[in-house]
């Protein structure tokens, strides 16, 4: 699974877009010092910095409504409103460049798919358990806890379509208005209008965001054929549209299709979501499935994807 990863970080686009953020860095090391010299998973990266520790000062700060210049050497000081003015101008091309890295260790099929694969089978037995019950009966609600690069992954596995609709890019220069971050899909909001943009990809997972797999129980007399329960995919309370990949090459590799060419699933039709059966969902697990078994730690045992980018980013 390293090797995955190394082999992303060592693509020439990879290298020289990190490269262009190298400047970003540095300055971002000059006002948060513990980004300077700390341990870089894979080897490292041209820009020098994890950029998730990066990120997480200016996502955590404004979820508690702290200053970003708090408890620092400037906080007090006669420059602590003007290191504030340029803290919160570099908080955009930051969310950007980590999403951007992030995006291209995804769009590995194997890497993907080994961190996704094991809760999703783990939540369909759960529901398959589930459709066998009584009207009556009920289930405890299950609730599990991850890292926000892990969300990601599920979404990018389950074909969120805001994020594999987009465009690559990446870099020093990712502002609103020149190709950056558009301004809706920052920090978890989505919006009607930004949605289906094509730079909505840039979108990070805010804090404290949640993605419910929720299966829904058809009354009789539906327009889902035989089908007797559905998934809707909710992401921070919005139901999304999916696009998930649903081959395999002649190896049972995910292959990298264009969206254009994916099955759509939930995509909204007279004000009425169409969503996954669990057959639709089975689907894409055995896709996944079959692609993750390839992925393996140097000992030859399955890669724990649950830890893939928390110390990479």
């Amino acid at each position: 699974m390293n090797d995955l990863v190394k082999n992303v970080i060592s693509m020439e686009g990879f290298q020289r877009v990190d490269s262009d953020a190298k400047g970003l860095a540095d300055e971002l090391s000059e006002f948060l010092p513990g980004l300077s010299g700390a341990p870089q998973a894979f080897g490292g990266t041209p820009s020098g910095i994890n950029w998730i520790h990066a990120n997480d000062h200016f996502v955590c700060r404004r979820a508690h409504g702290i200053p970003l210049s708090a408890f620092s050497d400037y906080e007090g000081t006669s420059d602590e409103d003007e290191v504030e003015r340029l803290l919160e101008s570099w908080a955009t091309p930051v969310c950007s460049h980590l999403s951007w890295r992030f995006r291209e260790w995804y769009a590995c099929p194997k890497l993907v798919a080994a961190i996704a694969a094991p809760p999703f089978q783990e939540m369909l037995d759960q529901m398959i358990d589930v459709t066998s019950m009584g009207a009556d009966e009920r289930r405890p609600f299950v609730v599990y806890s991850a890292h926000d690069v892990t969300l990601l992954a599920l979404l990018y596995a389950i074909g969120a379509d805001f994020l594999v609709s987009g465009e690559d890019c990446g870099g020093r220069d990712m502002v609103e208005g020149t190709g950056g971050t558009h301004s809706h899909m920052v920090e978890g909001s989505i919006s009607n209008s930004s949605q289906h943009s094509m730079s909505s990809w840039r979108w990070w997972p805010d804090y404290s965001s949640a993605i419910a797999f929720e299966l829904v129980r058809l009354n009789k007399g539906h327009e889902y054929g035989d089908t007797t329960h559905i998934i809707r995919v909710i992401l921070n309370g919005r139901t999304l549209c999916l696009l998930p990949r649903l081959s395999t090459d002649d190896e049972g590799i995910l292959k990298d299709q264009p969206p254009c060419s994916r099955q759509r699933f939930g995509a909204v039709s007279e004000g009425q979501s169409q969503m996954l059966s669990l057959s639709d969902f089975a689907q894409i697990i055995s896709v996944l499935e079959q692609s993750s078994y390839a992925s393996t730690n140097e000992d030859g045992g399955v890669y724990n994807g649950t830890k893939v980018g928390v110390e990479g980013g």
